[in-house]
């Protein structure tokens, strides 16, 4: 495969060689970098369940847009809290 299909590709493109396995882990740390589910992400990439996403690239997952993550969360908490706005 890498002799065949993988290397000429990289050439055909212009692209510096590089393992198939770094592109596999492009794909996952772009994904969960975005927000991406990581139990989706652990079925995309063929695992059972999460356990290898959360030990490999859970230091991504804190790049993910916390806002949209939590945001309404956060709102919950500050009304739970008295810190809700005066608006």
């Amino acid at each position: 495969m890498r002799k065949q299909v993988w290397e000429p590709a990289l050439r055909k493109a212009g692209l510096a060689y590089r393992e198939m396995k770094q592109t596999r882990h492009t794909f996952a740390t772009l994904a969960l970098s975005s927000g991406a589910n990581p139990l989706w992400i652990a079925k995309f990439l063929g695992h059972r369940n999460t356990e290898m996403i959360f030990k490999v690239y859970g230091k991504y997952i804190d790049k993910a847009n916390n806002q949209r993550d939590y945001g309404p969360l956060n709102e919950i908490f500050q009304v739970g809290l008295g810190n809700e706005d005066e608006s």
